[in-house]
């Protein structure tokens, strides 16, 4: 008689499959939502202009909520936070996509912004504490890995589905994963313990520094980037399917630039990566000016792309070379610094974008390559 094997789940794989799922659910239709304002506008019979508000009524609530959740989980557990968090972020999503006007829209989307902010930061710190040195540069890259994948797949779905499914889908996905997490059991899902001192990041000079550089970058980048589904529609008069082609695009970019500002990143330098990605991104966001064959447009966004990416992997390689003091702090920082000056980035150019798409967009490449000259300032010369 043969005997009966025993299934043995290792508990820490459901935990980083759970933060896998929540990663997954919230960057959906972060960058399709941008590709579907064209298409959302027509169906609620809004002008796109309106209608893009629901990119910064997003963005800055969760630039906001991205400094509360470390806080919180000292006082409740990262258990209760997730579960609760995912439930309200799936209910977000449904009424979202049952929605017909304006207002309750983006009433909706700032809810969504602050219950989405706590994944990252709580995904990081869960990481950090659960699983050995030795595996989590590798566990890290993953988590964001399922960020780029999920949301590439939103924009392939913006393409080819109704963009009420841009929110249907990660409501699904949110309200899946608050159930497992209420049933999972798990110390390491506790209380999160130490203290969080944001202010103390500020004091020291060159992480200071170098925040603000990711403020900057990120308030120019989003001006720009969240604007493109507008800007393709009203200047090149694409349909949503070719919109949404090149989005994909823009994230494939994204991906490859990630990886190669990685390699360049350790090989030439912080600053090196820097320079060269803030060039490459001024570079293409001033040739947006211009209007050129879809081809061509194509490669100049392929260029903005992964000259973002570059430029922000050795900004943000350069934070974790600080003693582990503050990375906790760091995490959240970086994540809430980037979204809310993301979002005001994106509403103050939308007063400019009205008049003229193409000197807004030269503009903003000026105030880029102005930003790349106090480089050196900022990312300090050894690295």
């Amino acid at each position: 008689m043969k005997e009966k094997r025993e299934v043995n789940i290792n508990p820490k794989r459901i935990i980083f499959f759970l933060l896998c799922l929540q990663n997954a659910a919230i960057s959906i239709n972060i960058a399709a939502l941008s590709a579907a304002i064209p298409t959302i506008s027509k169906d609620l019979a809004l002008a796109d202009v309106l209608v893009a508000k629901i990119i910064p009524y997003y963005m800055i609530p969760y630039g906001v909520g991205a400094l509360l959740y470390a806080p919180l989980a000292k006082k409740v557990s990262a258990k209760i936070l997730m579960a609760v968090t995912m439930f309200l972020f799936a209910v977000t999503n449904f009424y979202c996509a049952s929605a017909n006007a304006l207002a309750p829209f983006l009433t909706l989307r700032v809810a969504m912004g602050i219950v989405s902010a706590g994944v990252i930061p709580l995904g990081l710190i869960i990481i950090g504490r659960t699983f050995e040195a030795d595996i989590r540069g590798r566990l890290v890259g993953i988590f964001f890995s399922c960020s780029f994948a999920a949301s590439l797949a939103g924009i392939v779905l913006s393409g080819v589905a109704h963009w009420r499914w841009l929110f249907l889908l990660p409501g699904y996905l949110g309200l899946l994963a608050a159930l497992f997490i209420l049933f999972i059991k798990s110390d390491t899902l506790g209380k999160i313990e130490g203290r969080v001192d944001y202010a103390g990041v500020f004091r020291n000079v060159k992480l200071r520094n170098i925040l603000i550089f990711i403020t900057l970058i990120s308030m120019f980048y989003h001006g720009v980037d969240r604007w493109l589904g507008v800007y393709m529609a009203r200047i090149y008069h694409l349909n949503q399917l070719t919109i949404s082609f090149l989005f994909g695009l823009i994230a494939v970019s994204a991906g490859v630039g990630q990886n190669l500002g990685g390699y360049l990143t350790d090989k030439k330098g912080r600053f090196f990566s820097c320079k060269l990605g803030i060039v490459m991104l001024a570079g293409a966001t001033m040739l947006l000016a211009g209007v050129y064959p879809v081809f061509i447009l194509a490669m100049v966004l392929v260029v903005l792309a992964v000259g973002w990416t570059i430029g922000h992997n050795g900004a943000s390689t350069a934070l974790t070379d600080f003693p582990d003091e503050y990375r906790a702090e760091i995490a959240s920082l970086n994540s809430s610094l980037r979204f809310f000056f993301g979002g005001f980035g994106f509403l103050l150019s939308g007063l400019f974008i009205e008049k003229s798409f193409a000197l807004t967009f030269l503009g903003i490449g000026v105030l880029m390559l102005f930003l790349s000259v106090y480089l050196r300032k900022i990312i300090p010369a050894q690295s």
